[in-house]
């Protein structure tokens, strides 16, 4: 077992980083990372279904923002979340699914700054992460809206940043996305 590997299976032993040395840290491997309060955490490659998911959301998404201000991404893209100053962000996170109202967010390389519209599609390696760590950290910077959908339960959570309940559905419904006033995801219509 290499440091490397011992370092990643016990992510309480790690220093905290911030953005410029966690950038430093993944900039010539081939693996995927996310930056969640300054612990770097290796992420597991998604499945088929977990793809399918991500890309039925992105693909309307993408067809309803046509012309549109707003844009839809998909991952791996990273997002820096942050307060005050970018450099010292210690959250680093790869939606697997967004949207970005803000253009000044955008730059040619990241996401600075919270999204409007966050998906997670959770896989067992994430689900603490997704349920837990970034759904507090989301709300914490301001992401509006947050769905996690569980492929495995069928379920999918919609919680709406202020609103104190999460609200639950399944794959049988047709969901209003909130920040949008006419737009809603039909997950009996999606090919998943």
């Amino acid at each position: 077992m290499t440091e490397n590997q011992d370092f990643f299976k016990n992510p309480k032993i790690q220093k905290k980083y911030n953005l410029n040395e966690f950038l430093e840290f993944v900039k010539d491997k081939d693996e995927r990372y996310e930056l969640i309060e300054g612990k770097i955490y290796m992420m597991a490659s998604p499945n088929v279904g977990h793809q399918d998911i991500a890309g039925e959301i992105f693909a309307e998404l993408r067809n309803y923002l046509k012309d549109k201000t707003c844009r839809a991404f998909i991952s791996p893209l990273d997002v820096v979340l942050f307060k005050k100053e970018k450099k010292n962000s210690q959250n680093v996170f790869q939606p697997d699914v967004f949207v970005v109202c803000d253009p000044k967010k955008i730059s040619k390389d990241r996401i600075y700054g919270a999204p409007d519209l966050v998906f997670e599609i959770v896989s067992p390696s994430s689900d603490t992460h997704d349920y837990f760590k970034k759904f507090v950290l989301y709300m914490k910077y301001g992401v509006k809206e947050y769905w996690i959908v569980n492929p495995e339960t069928k379920q999918i959570f919609v919680h709406i940043n202020g609103e104190e309940d999460t609200k639950k559905y399944s794959f049988d419904d047709k969901i209003k996305v909130s920040i949008f006033e006419d737009f809603y995801l039909d997950f009996k219509e999606l090919r998943i």
